[in-house]
């Protein structure tokens, strides 16, 4: 089984933000970033992860951090 991984805390510290910060600027619930934030993820919310990507502008490989069978 894969887990994802979202580097939500890493990517907000990069650009000085706070989870709150984050939360405000992408318009995804403070309660989903501070849970991708804490833990590895069976399943995501493709609208949050879409608007987290866009709002850091980063790539999906520096989003996600992919864990599990590495033949993914």
């Amino acid at each position: 089984m894969y887990q994802v991984r979202v580097r939500v805390k890493e990517l907000s510290e990069a650009q000085e933000w706070s989870l709150h910060e984050l939360s405000r600027r992408s318009g995804v619930t403070y309660a989903t970033v501070l849970r991708y934030s804490k833990q590895l993820m069976p399943k995501v919310d493709m609208d949050a992860v879409c608007r987290l990507k866009d709002t850091f502008g980063c790539t999906w490989d520096e989003l996600f951090e992919v864990h599990g069978d590495s033949k993914f």
